[in-house]
């Protein structure tokens, strides 16, 4: 039987690492463009081919961006999160299970919306009140997310806001609510964001974003809140697979 081994590092993988060491210690600082393909290839010592390889590479994990006819500029020091979205996880398990210290910021205090769409699909009768809060969320205290929940307030405890809303709406229905969520409808589209939004994340106004809107149901298939996030795009990614 042939003998299965792990091959060696690539040459693309290689200079995928000396690049990122090159923006991580701000020889390549973010924004500035870096040389033409064929110059930068002669300057790590590799083909052009290989530095392609890496560049695509780079571009997937959220370093650089490449323009057609511009260039090829730096845009961030850390890897873009990527995450399959099928499977139902609040955002804090999907950002700690790829080694981020996740945290949360600028919670707001829970007010009372009127709603109407989201009523609905929360099924709230007239005399049931709906609560909104804002939150943004950070991965290695940078924002990625900015949290837009509506929650009625017969699941809202009274120590919520100091104990809870800065984590896992998820882990918080079930520890203390005693709700386990099991399913949620979602749409994924893109946003541009307003101007009070983009302050909140730190990016552009009218830069895209991906939004991510979901209802969250229980095992009893009762709608239990309503969640919409605001995503950056060059900080996380998802992606879906398809079969036939």
């Amino acid at each position: 039987m042939k003998n299965i081994g792990i091959e060696k590092e690539s040459l693309s993988s290689l200079a995928v690492r000396t690049i990122i060491d090159l923006i991580e210690n701000d020889v390549f600082k973010i924004g500035e463009k870096l040389d033409a393909e064929q110059k930068l290839a002669d300057k790590l010592n590799i083909s052009r081919p290989i530095l392609r390889e890496a560049l695509q590479k780079l571009e997937l994990e959220g370093y650089i961006v490449r323009k057609h006819g511009v260039g090829t500029f730096v845009i961030s020091k850390t890897p873009m999160l990527t995450t399959g979205i099928e499977k139902l996880d609040s955002m804090t398990d999907l950002v700690k299970a790829q080694n981020y210290t996740v945290g949360t910021i600028g919670i707001t205090e829970p007010e009372v919306t009127h709603d109407e769409e989201i009523r609905g699909l929360l099924r709230l009768n007239d005399e049931e009140i709906l609560l909104s809060f804002e939150r943004i969320r950070t991965a290695d205290k940078k924002p990625f997310a900015l949290d837009r929940i509506y929650i009625p307030e017969k699941y809202v405890s009274t120590d919520f806001i100091t104990n809870y809303a800065n984590s896992s709406i998820l882990s918080y229905l079930s520890s203390a609510q005693n709700i386990q969520i099991f399913s949620s409808h979602c749409s994924l589209f893109a946003e541009n964001a307003s101007a009070a939004d983009a302050e909140k994340l730190g990016i552009i106004q009218h830069e895209a974003l991906q939004v991510l809107e979901q209802t969250f149901y229980s095992n009893a298939n009762d709608p239990i809140f309503h969640g919409k996030s605001l995503i950056v795009n060059n900080i996380m990614k998802f992606h879906i697979v398809r079969r036939r």
